[in-house]
């Protein structure tokens, strides 16, 4: 039998900006992985199991869900780059 992990998981603020560093994807629907631009400074809302980015692109709004495993990935991987959280978060996400 095994336990589940103890580890703490990172804590990210309630609302935060993040910047895209490297090669982002997500998934609208059932449809192909798109591509977050690189250079994008995006805000992020954290939901329940999840974390929504946000950001304009030519003058449209663009607002796509990350699960929130998969955004610590980017962020360990160093393709997104978290900020306006304190250091502690951000030491604990890289």
């Amino acid at each position: 039998m095994t336990t589940p992990s103890t580890e703490p998981r990172t804590a990210f603020p309630e609302h935060f900006q993040a910047f895209i560093r490297g090669h982002v994807q997500h998934r609208v629907g059932d449809g192909p992985l798109e591509d977050i631009p690189v250079g994008q400074t995006v805000d992020v809302a954290t939901a329940i199991a999840s974390l929504v980015l946000s950001w304009e692109s030519e003058g449209q709004p663009v607002t796509v869900t990350l699960a929130k495993e998969e955004f610590e990935l980017y962020v360990s991987q160093g393709d997104i780059e978290v900020q306006g959280a304190n250091e502690t978060t951000a030491a604990a996400s890289a």
